[in-house]
């Protein structure tokens, strides 16, 4: 029976082997070579005027600093939407919790706080209550904001080139109590570039 078995088994093979042999397939192949793809890249800058980072010693309930402001300046070839965010990163929450922030756009003299034609409010309340990541390039505050594709409304992107000054006064809340007497706090200030997205 094995010897049956094995000879039948050998026949297969030695058929199969046959068939595939003569079997045979036209097939041809071309190739396009060298395709490349490469990202675009953000180059964001920050410039400050002269009071800043913020070094202040001697705040007090209902104290306002200077006009001071942020140069968010695109010198890459891709645009970007800018966003801004405030973080506590040392020292007093009650103290954090009382300080205050107007942000606005300079306008089209450049000069913080003079009321000329495009300076607008982002703004005005207490630190802890901006909305991290809140959009600063947006038409509705900066007049020099674009959209090259023409995808959103309305237009927010800081174009390759240009520049969007951000406007800002600091101060404690008027109405902060005894609890911030004798405290410090430190907070960063954080601009994010990003892809259009609209």
């Amino acid at each position: 029976m094995n010897k049956i078995l094995s000879s039948i088994l050998t026949i297969a093979v030695v058929g199969a082997l046959t068939v595939g042999a003569t079997f045979a397939v036209f097939n041809e192949r071309e190739t396009i070579a060298g395709n490349t793809v490469a990202t675009g890249e953000f180059n964001l800058t920050l410039d400050t005027s002269e009071g800043k980072p913020y070094n202040i010693p001697d705040a007090y309930p209902g104290f306002l600093d200077d006009w001071e402001s942020i140069d968010i300046s695109n010198v890459g070839p891709a645009s970007f939407e800018a966003y801004m965010s405030f973080e506590k990163t040392d020292g007093s929450s009650p103290l954090y919790n009382e300080l205050t922030m107007k942000l606005t756009t300079a306008g089209e003299d450049d000069t913080c706080n003079t009321a000329d034609v495009g300076e607008n409010l982002i703004y005005e309340g207490k630190l802890k209550n901006f909305v991290p990541t809140t959009l600063v390039s947006s038409l509705d505050f900066w007049s020099g904001a674009t959209e090259e594709d023409n995808s959103g409304t309305p237009a927010d992107n800081v174009a390759a080139g240009t520049t969007v000054r951000i406007c800002q006064q600091l101060g404690v809340a008027a109405d902060s109590g005894n609890e911030i007497m004798g405290e410090s706090v430190v907070f960063s200030e954080i601009v994010d570039a990003v892809q259009d997205n609209d």
